[in-house]
């Protein structure tokens, strides 16, 4: 299914309310009946993105929902009226939080009440791997790498395998998407072929 089928699958289910009235005041002037027109529009597609986001599933069976670590990333496993499986991830960015502290000139990677510290584990090729399964049977992999020779320059990603062991979804952060879909971030390139992780 494209992307094209998925977003009019979502928003075919929105309807706008009956009460909408598109008159507009004679005395007002076309340039203020036009910026109106325009907040109208963006604000009605924002509320549908918003409202498209919990409506997405509806003619589809949700089979399972995996979240990743801190909540971030929220993952939603979907079977189709044609028995056709499907994930959509959502990243949580309204209160991100990272995995990756830096202190005294070390980087630490601090997930599970553990604190590691990986400033010799990370450069700009090689990413430090950290795997953990969460009660449902699910495997999480922490990826963290350096975008540059600076420190401070870091990026990290999790991606989450369900408990068939097959990707349902993930996310990285604090790395350029470059047009080709890939990352800037050749630490980053070099896990996922590794560990062939399609996205």
């Amino acid at each position: 299914m494209t992307n094209k089928e998925k977003y009019k699958r979502a928003f075919s289910a929105l309807h706008a309310s009956e009460n909408i009235s598109l008159e507009v005041d004679k005395d007002m002037k076309n340039k203020r009946v036009f910026n109106k027109k325009i907040m109208a529009v963006c604000t009605c597609c924002l509320a549908m993105f918003g409202v498209g986001a919990t409506v997405y599933a509806h003619n589809y069976q949700i089979i399972n929902k995996i979240f990743g670590w801190g909540n971030n990333l929220e993952i939603t496993q979907e079977v189709d009226e044609n028995g056709e499986t499907s994930s959509i991830s959502i990243l949580h960015t309204d209160n991100l939080t990272e995995p990756v502290k830096i202190d005294d000139e070390k980087i630490y990677f601090v997930v599970n009440d553990e604190k590691i510290d990986i400033t010799d584990k990370i450069s700009e090729t090689t990413a430090f791997e950290y795997e953990y399964t969460d009660d449902e049977g699910n495997t999480h992999i922490w990826l963290v790498g350096l975008n540059s020779d600076n420190i401070d320059d870091y990026g990290y990603a999790e991606y989450i395998k369900n408990i068939d062991g097959d990707w349902t979804g993930g996310y990285s952060a604090r790395v350029n998407i470059e047009s080709d879909g890939k990352t800037n971030a050749e630490w980053l390139e070099n896990a996922k072929s590794e560990k062939t992780i399609q996205w």
